[in-house]
């Protein structure tokens, strides 16, 4: 249609509206009337069907002048053909029914629920949107052709993704020794002091073998004593000296013996304790040590 013929219309309506009874606009102002009739076309060949109803409503008003309202009026009906409906059919992942589902059209509003009612929509390629409670949301593109009726599209709703359960704090580590537990490191510690007194044993085992040896340097034989006071002295040194030896040899091999049965014997703190065991401690009585071991319950 060229330029002259549309304008032709236009000017016809600006005539009627001009030679109108002035009692016919007094609600409404000519100009209000008019300019919703050219928005409702100018949105109309735009493809914004929606909106131009909206001015085709207000034009269609009964304060408009008749003339304003007959041409709102065919132009509605021309609108009603050309826009676009779409009914949805939202399911379930089971394939249930759903209607309480929000539907909106490129991030505005269009349904607040489903009803199976068919619902208008401009001409376009459009992003729908669909939402229900406890379901996670379906978002599809669809290209909606001018004067399509009653389209229908199917929605399918997937469950909703399972709350993942909240991250247990992490376990601080263990101080330096903590996981061996008590009785592990009572063993470890009886160890070491049975380590030790082996140790004093050896030294004092060769003191007491240089203590002899001078001994019989300073007197080989009752006949032939050098020096009797200093092989004297020398043979009561190696004698206590021989006897802590012994004493530290046998003390330190009971306490590293029942220092190694304790360790592994006992509890760590995460194992759970046994009914029934054997209870191991060191003894040293005088000549000697030894181990003490008796049968405990729990």
């Amino acid at each position: 249609m060229s330029v002259a013929a549309r304008a032709a219309p236009a000017a016809a309506l600006g005539l009627a509206l001009a030679l109108a009874p002035a009692s016919a606009a007094a609600d409404v102002t000519k100009d209000q009337c008019v300019d919703a009739d050219t928005q409702a076309q100018i949105l109309r060949r735009a493809g914004k069907l929606t909106a131009a109803r909206a001015q085709l409503a207000t034009c269609g008003d009964p304060s408009c002048p008749a003339i304003v309202r007959d041409d709102c009026s065919r132009r509605t009906d021309e609108l009603e053909r050309a826009q676009p409906t779409i009914i949805f059919d939202a399911k379930d992942a089971a394939g249930r029914d759903l209607s309480a589902v929000q539907v909106s059209v490129d991030g505005a509003p269009l349904a607040p629920s489903l009803d199976g009612t068919a619902l208008k929509v401009d001409p376009g390629q459009h992003a729908f949107t669909f939402t229900a409670a406890g379901l996670a949301p379906v978002t599809s593109s669809l290209v909606v052709k001018e004067g399509e009726k009653e389209r229908r599209e199917r929605v399918v709703f997937a469950a909703a993704p399972a709350a993942q359960p909240a991250a247990l704090p992490e376990t601080p580590p263990s101080p330096s020794g903590a996981g061996l537990g008590t009785g592990k490191i009572l063993g470890l510690a009886l160890g070491g002091a049975g380590v030790a007194g082996i140790a004093v044993g050896s030294v004092f085992g060769l003191m007491t073998a240089s203590a002899a040896s001078q001994q019989k340097t300073d007197c080989a034989s009752a006949t032939s004593c050098n020096d009797y006071a200093k092989a004297s002295s020398d043979h009561s040194t190696a004698q206590s000296d021989g006897t802590i030896a012994t004493v530290a040899c046998i003390a330190g091999g009971a306490l590293l013996a029942g220092g190694a049965v304790l360790f592994l014997v006992a509890r760590r703190p995460d194992e759970a304790p046994p009914t029934t065991g054997l209870l191991v401690a060191p003894s040293v009585a005088q000549g000697g040590g030894g181990l003490s071991v008796r049968g405990v319950f729990w």
